[in-house]
């Protein structure tokens, strides 16, 4: 290609060959003190400073120039020298690709590769203008969504990618700068939702191969610490005031039969929107899905078990939580047999093993039996294998004879509890279908358990005891004399003393999922209560497949008055039908309520009266 290089005193026509060599004498040219540069190269240097300006604007000859610039700078990165060159250095590492023609971009990116290759002084300086370049300029950010400039997107995040994995394979240093270059350039928490998702979506773009294995770690610790302090900063203050005195059971199923569009096809829950931290949070949420769902299943259980990790140590704890844990929840749905069953595992051996804290085992057990009770991938035979583990924990902390002082003494047993009631509120039903599961779920020491002088079923909350026992009676499993209030409510003193600063007596963290755009990954593969089938059900199917469900050496005859849940019309089984959520009520996110001037908050789920400590 040849190219054209102008001043007021000449025009000459020069070739690619001719063109390196020109750049090559005018970089010797001007290695030495200004003082001492001949005039005509200071300014055949200015004349290279402006080719390759990053704020002009270039006609096709122009462009041209550069192409040919560039390239005759990749040849001649040796004789480049910060010392002598810094303008030169300044206006390369500030251009910006995604104005650039595809032949440009190709030439300064390949520069930009030999720079961090060749002369490694430079190596972070490359790293950071190509991390840098991430995100589209501000101007492009309304046209991202146009066929033509998300397939653009699409190769210059592929050009990216390449650049940077050709010098981590060639620098040995570099994929530890990139590193923190990345940790450094990670959006902040008030920066727009697209450079958010833009930066997300590129970075994540690099966890593949042996860049992946190398900094793949890092870039999911960033990205899930990203998703948490958004969800964090998303609040509940309203919701608990609205909604303290309702069952928790009751919120998921209110007002199913108004507006059965806005509600989507299973009528279960309504979609949050209108708060901007939800919105950036949904739209990294899509990100992270996709990349997961973009793994093939090696790379898929590499990044579970890295995600499993960074789950420990970053999510676990943080009870503000109400949607970045659902990584974990898509995780496994895209492989249930292991890393499905591996979560609930996971969870199960920190509750009972003793190397975590108290807080964190409550949280693991209160995150099993969510998660147990919402996946609809995990099988009948794994829920029965965990709550076999959950009920032997409870079994043995029972048999030590503890003394019932205060509820907050005996939290992790009361998790526990409440954990297993919640399980099978949900599972019950299932579980009677398998003959093999039902009888290993009745030889489990349950109802001594429950009835043990620590005092579960009064310590628990209301809400849930009262839906276990209503399902467990109808089933047999349960059939002791109890004597419980029957009060609508979600907690009491004593679910409120159990579960301490933290209120983990009311820690559901996998409730229903209310981001907009990202439900579609989720929503197919969780259980909503409206679609649970429970042991009390009146359809005449249910009846005639319930006939036989009693336990054996069971008297039927047993299952008398004692238990004080007295049921006297139908309206009484629709109690319970009305009870299974902590999803608030319906006018925190009905659309003429998120239109209002009055504000909105996140209407994730019901939280204690004060809020805890993230």
């Amino acid at each position: 290609m040849g190219a054209e290089e102008c001043d007021d005193h000449m025009e000459v026509s020069i070739s690619d060959s001719q063109g390196f060599r020109e750049v090559q004498r005018v970089l010797q040219s001007v290695r030495m003190d200004p003082f001492l540069i001949n005039l005509k190269d200071k300014d055949e240097y200015d004349y290279l400073l402006i080719a390759v300006d990053p704020t002009k604007k270039r006609s096709l000859d122009e462009n041209a120039v550069l192409v040919t610039t560039l390239k005759a700078l990749s040849e001649s990165v040796s004789k480049i020298d910060i010392m002598y060159h810094h303008a030169l250095l300044h206006n390369i590492f500030t251009m910006c690709i995604w104005y650039l023609h595809e032949e440009t971009r190709v030439a300064l990116l390949d520069l930009i590769t030999r720079l961090a290759v060749v002369a490694d002084q430079y190596l972070r300086e490359c790293l950071q203008m190509l991390v840098n370049n991430f995100t589209p300029p501000r101007p492009l950010v309304p046209l991202m969504e146009q066929p033509g400039w998300l397939a653009k997107k699409k190769v210059i995040y592929s050009q990216l990618h390449e650049s940077l994995k050709m010098i981590s394979d060639t620098v040995p240093l570099a994929a530890r700068i990139l590193k923190d270059v990345i940790n450094r350039s990670m959006p902040k928490l008030f920066d727009t939702k697209a450079k958010m998702v833009s930066f997300v979506e590129c970075m994540l773009g690099l966890d593949t191969e042996r860049l992946g294995d190398l900094i793949g770690t890092t870039l999911l610790e960033k990205v899930v610490d990203l998703l948490t302090e958004l969800d964090v900063n998303i609040t509940w203050e309203d919701i608990l005031q609205e909604e303290h005195s309702k069952g928790i059971f009751e919120m998921e199923l209110e007002d199913l039969d108004d507006d059965e569009d806005y509600l989507g096809q299973e009528g279960t829950k309504a979609l949050f929107g209108g708060n901007v931290f939800a919105d950036k949070l949904d739209g990294l949420m899509v990100v992270v899905c996709e990349h997961l769902k973009s793994c093939d299943r090696d790379r898929l259980f590499k990044e579970f078990g890295i995600l499993k990790t960074i789950f420990r140590k970053a999510v676990l704890k943080v009870h503000k939580s109400k949607f970045a844990q659902f990584i974990m929840f898509y995780a496994c749905s895209l492989d249930p047999e292991i890393c499905g069953v591996d979560f609930a595992l996971f969870l199960t051996d920190i509750f009972t093993k003793k190397e975590d804290d108290a807080i964190a085992r409550m949280s693991a057990v209160s995150y099993v039996g969510s998660y147990l009770s919402r996946a609809r991938f995990i099988s009948a035979d794994t829920v029965v294998a965990v709550l076999k583990r959950l009920v032997e924990w409870c079994d043995s902390y029972c048999k030590l004879k503890r003394d019932p002082v205060k509820p907050i003494d005996h939290q992790i047993f009361y998790a526990s509890c409440q954990a297993v009631m919640y399980v099978l509120c949900f599972r019950l039903r299932s579980i009677m279908d398998y003959p093999n599961l039902k009888s290993q779920l009745f030889q489990m020491p349950i109802e001594s358990i429950l009835m043990d002088r620590l005092e579960p079923l009064k310590v628990c909350l209301p809400s849930i005891v009262n839906e276990f026992l209503r399902q467990a009676r109808a089933a047999r499993l349960f059939n002791a004399p109890v004597d419980l209030p029957l009060e609508d409510i979600v907690e009491s003193d004593l679910s409120k003393a159990f579960g301490g600063a933290n209120r983990l007596d009311m820690f559901f963290p996998f409730d229903p999922y209310l981001l907009r755009e990202s439900d579609r990954y989720i929503r197919p593969n969780f259980e909503f209560w409206s679609l649970v089938k429970t042991t009390y059900s009146n359809n005449s199917d249910d009846d005639d497949e319930l006939g036989d469900i009693d336990a054996p050496g069971m008297n039927v005859d047993s299952l008398d008055d004692h238990v004080e849940i007295d049921f006297k019309d139908d309206d009484d089984i629709e109690y319970s039908m009305n009870k299974m959520s902590i999803t608030p009520h319906r006018s925190f996110y009905h659309p003429m309520a998120m239109s209002s001037d009055s504000g909105i908050s996140m209407p994730a789920r019901i939280r204690p009266s004060v809020s805890p400590p993230s």
